[in-house]
């Protein structure tokens, strides 16, 4: 149900389940290398900015899932539920083919403390 986001030396991978691989645009874990990463948020009102056209992915349920799109070719990435809103994390990047990654995890406060930014 949470990704598992693991921090290397130079690389931040982001391990998705087999159910949320399955509800996602994305059937593969993400690799973004270390150097595009600006910034990480973290708190339940991310989970209410979700803005585009999804294209593909889930909406419904209280299941945000898949890749959305915005003029100029912006992309972002979300894998979140609105009932565990309070485990949301944002990783801005630049130079990604993603402006955002919006994933939910286990506990925010360790992954960005482990991401050491």
């Amino acid at each position: 149900m949470f990704a598992t986001v693991t921090a290397s030396q130079g690389l931040i991978t982001i391990k998705f389940s087999t159910w949320d691989k399955f509800l996602n645009a994305s059937r593969k874990d993400l690799a973004i290398p270390r150097g595009q990463l600006i910034s990480i948020d973290a708190g339940p009102e991310l989970v209410s900015q979700c803005k585009g056209f999804r294209a593909p992915g889930t909406y419904g349920f209280g299941v945000i899932a898949g890749t959305y799109r915005q003029r100029h070719r912006i992309r972002h990435f979300w894998n979140v539920r609105k009932k565990l809103a309070e485990h949301t994390i944002r990783l801005n990047l630049l130079g990604n083919k993603f402006a955002t990654v919006v994933v939910q995890v286990k506990d925010p406060a360790a992954v960005i403390n482990s991401i050491n930014l």
